[in-house]
């Protein structure tokens, strides 16, 4: 051997110790056990352990065995596990250890450590539940290091059982014995229980309540439930986040009653099937889709419904598509023998509910019979809902994952949403209220943003108070106060309020940021595209209300921005036209049909002619020729839904929406139903939209005959105009970044004709797949938007 390879072996075998710090999804994910596992199997001593920052080891060995633990520890990591930032540093060898341990946690005071989010059960837990030999078998809280509750259960850091609503259990001796034993998949797993030691069920009806804490109790309890859907009864179940509605969702009589009791004429329910091959038989499902539904975050996917399917027709009222999901926890498991309707269960406009007195006193004139359990939810989390694989509300499985917002390292950790690399936490601490509707909140701190659960909307005093727990919460875990507070420019929303009295009470400045510009720096943020010395990118925020820079509504604007300042530019907007009434316009589209059709010419005498009421019709038509009521909106939803009452007969009828979007989601169904029958549609969308103005677009439609195919030629000519602005604003600012934020973009065809359009052009469209491109999206904008203001403290 020569002098360099024997200098290489002897510090291969030489004694060396390393301090490791790990910060990410790392407690409550099992990483202890698993950095105790690799240590070990590597010949190392040492120890690890949590603490409010994270995880922090120290190992000692061999060189070589050192490098195999640093290997095996990034590349072998548990399924719900995610490595944010790390460092390494050599210390001194202690040399009188004699294994590797996992030592009590400690507290340091940094507030750093990262929750992890609730997810679905996982194949391991399943198979026990399902074997009649296992002590877990049809046990409804079954669970481990790799799945069931996190977030809803933790009341602080670090992540340890007294620190969760499972404090209220102590644990058997079996279970300790898992729960101590490193080479259990238990081990150390908080929310750890069984029949002998763990939550259990009851049964609230009118007769009273009634407790299982058997086996056999709780399969009897089920056989209650089943009987009572068999005849059109509604329950409400207690699950891991919150209570869901539930019944048949065969039974037209049971939906009936769910939406009369509910007070929710039409919108669209989910349904919950036993299984992904069920859940195929009632959606048309792609293969990545199915792995989505089938995965640890299991969220609502919405997908168009079989033609086929025995699912009643009440499930999604004039829509072809609805949600879809499977069970995710043992009392689904247990539940699930068939499609069901599993909805929030809340009062409308209220969060859901989560306590079992709360449930019983606000759903009690909805449910028939309640499964209620005693294992406390400390925080609510409503099922995540994705339409395919893009996210319409971002909640359980997801939360409160945070964003990295710092440009990747490399594009591995971009694809992932996660880099390895700590940029430091120089940056002001920036707390965003977000909007009013679909309402989420964030925390930009140091590279990461921190976006909420869903809240939902925030016109109730249920919800606010809702929304300043979960505040409280989120600062308190983070253990920070912010340096700044930013808010919608919107003076009427209570999220403004909110940041008004923060601002003041906590002497912080408060920052209002224009609703479109901060949908806009949402899409780049989440993209990682902002940077020292970027480029400038171009982005179509297409909504149905943002509160303007001028005082007027806006929602169908291409905005021109700098990835690396708060420069901003309004490049171009749909062509404006009057609102009439304020809110009574946004829920009667016919209103908006004859402000669109006053401001652009066209023709409105068929739908005049269908009005029922001619009183409110001639008042609608003298606030036009005044202008007094009246405000300037350029929003494209609103222009979605003027459309749908010139060219849908159930909305030239004069009819009221009954939930946010409903006339526009109908106007796409039907367009979307002429492209099922008409396979070479898409190839040819281009070629079907001409005009380059949209009110030639509409013009054009209403031509049309035949109302499917008017529907698809609007939706063309629309991605039409908007893609023409697009890439006309992105020569004009010499950039190749333009994307589409904004709830319009939870149109999938709307958006498939314009990912169609620029790509012709040359142009790759960025759209959302983090935070939805709606209002849930909104605060991860504010915050960026935070950020780059700071400097300033301009309003944007």
């Amino acid at each position: 051997m020569g002098k360099a390879g024997a200098t290489e072996a002897a510090l291969d075998s030489s004694i060396q110790r390393i301090r490791w710090r790990i910060e990410g999804i790392v407690q409550g994910v099992g990483f202890r056990p698993f950095v105790a596992t690799i240590a070990r199997r590597a010949g190392l001593v040492g120890f690890c352990g949590n603490d409010e920052q994270g995880v922090f080891i120290e190992v000692e060995g061999m060189r070589g065995a050192l490098d195999d633990f640093r290997k095996r520890l990034f590349t072998e990591l548990p399924a719900l596990a995610r490595i944010i930032n790390h460092s390494a540093e050599p210390v001194a060898v202690l040399g009188h250890e004699r294994e590797f341990v996992i030592v009590p946690s400690r507290h340091n005071d940094s507030g750093r450590a990262l929750l992890p989010p609730d997810t679905a059960l996982c194949p391991d837990c399943r198979r026990e539940f399902f074997d009649p030999t296992n002590p877990r078998y049809l046990y409804p809280f079954i669970s481990c290091t790799n799945c069931g509750p996190r977030l809803s259960i933790i009341t602080e850091l670090p992540y340890d059982r007294p620190r969760t609503t499972m404090a209220a259990f102590p644990m058997c001796a079996p279970c300790e014995r898992e729960y101590t034993d490193p080479t259990d998949r238990r081990y150390h797993a908080q929310p750890i229980s069984c029949f002998d030691c763990g939550p259990h069920l009851s049964w609230h009806d009118a007769g009273g309540t009634t407790t299982a804490t058997s086996r056999d109790e709780v399969l009897a309890l089920f056989r209650r439930a089943r009987t009572l859907l068999d005849d059109g009864a509604l329950l409400a179940v207690k699950g891991i986040g919150g209570f869901h509605l539930v019944c048949d969702a065969t039974n037209d009589a049971a939906c009936e009653k769910l939406r009369t009791r509910k007070h929710r004429p039409d919108k669209p329910l989910a349904v919950m099937a036993p299984n992904v091959d069920a859940a195929a038989q009632l959606v048309e499902l792609t293969e990545q889709e199915r792995r989505f539904l089938d995965s640890p975050e299991a969220p609502i996917v919405i997908a168009p419904k079989q033609q086929s399917s025995s699912l009643s027709d009440l499930i999604a009222p004039g829509l072809d598509s609805f949600g879809i999901m499977v069970p995710y926890s043992g009392i689904h498991l247990l539940l699930c023998d068939r499609p069901l309707v599993v909805t929030s269960g809340n009062i409308s406009g209220e969060p859901v509910c989560t306590d079992n007195a709360d449930a019983l006193k606000k759903l009690g004139h909805i449910a028939d019979a309640f499964i209620l359990h005693n294992r406390d939810i400390h925080v609510p989390v409503e099922d995540s809902v994705f339409i395919g694989t893009a996210p319409l509300r971002r909640s359980r499985g997801f939360a409160p994952i945070p964003v990295p917002v710092t440009p990747s390292s490399s594009p591995a950790s971009a694809s992932s949403g996660f880099c390895t690399s700590d940029l430091g936490t120089s940056q002001p601490t920036i707390f965003a209220t977000g909007g009013e509707l679909k309402n989420t909140f964030a925390l930009a701190q140091g590279d990461l943003v921190h976006v909420s659960a869903h809240i939902g909307d925030m016109g109730s005093w249920a919800s606010q108070k809702a929304y300043q727990r979960a505040v409280d919460q989120l600062l308190s875990i983070r253990d920070t106060a912010p340096d700044l507070i930013v808010c919608d420019l919107h003076p009427g929303y209570a999220t403004t309020a909110f940041a008004e009295r923060f601002a003041t009470e906590h002497d912080i400045e408060l920052l209002a940021v224009q609703h479109h510009f901060a949908h806009a720096l949402s899409l780049l943020a989440e993209h990682r595209l902002f940077s020292p010395n970027a480029g400038r990118a171009v982005v179509a925020t297409l909504d149905g209300t943002g509160y303007g820079t001028d005082d007027t509504i806006w929602g169908g604007e291409v905005l021109t921005l700098s990835r690396s300042s708060a420069d901003w530019e309004r490049s171009w907007h749909c062509p404006s036209f009057p609102l009439v009434g304020g809110d009574r316009a946004v829920t009667h589209p016919w209103r908006l049909a004859l402000g669109l059709t006053y401001a652009w010419a066209l023709d409105d005498d068929h739908l005049l002619r269908n009005l029922p009421n001619e009183q409110e019709v001639a008042l609608v038509t003298s606030q036009l020729s005044t202008g007094i009521g009246t405000v300037p909106t350029s929003s494209l939803g609103r222009i979605f839904d003027a459309t749908a009452a010139l060219l849908l007969p159930r909305w030239r009828g004069g009819a009221a929406i009954s939930y946010e979007a409903q006339a526009a989601m109908e106007l796409e169904a039907a367009a979307t139903r002429y492209v099922k029958s008409h396979a070479e549609t898409l190839s040819v969308a281009q070629s079907a939209a001409t005009a380059d103005r949209l009110k030639d677009v509409i013009r054009e439609a209403l031509a049309l005959p035949d109302t499917e195919q008017a529907a698809f030629a609007f939706h063309s000519g629309v991605a039409r105009v908007v893609g023409k602005r697009l890439v006309q604003a992105a020569a004009e600012a010499g950039t190749d970044v333009v994307g589409v934020s904004g709830g319009c973009a939870n149109n999938a065809l709307l958006m498939e004709l314009l990912r169609r359009e620029v790509a012709a052009e040359g142009f790759t469209l960025l759209q959302h797949q983090i935070v939805p491109p709606g209002d849930g999206g909104l605060s991860l904008g504010q915050a960026m938007a935070g950020r780059l203001l700071a400097a300033t403290g301009k309003g944007a």
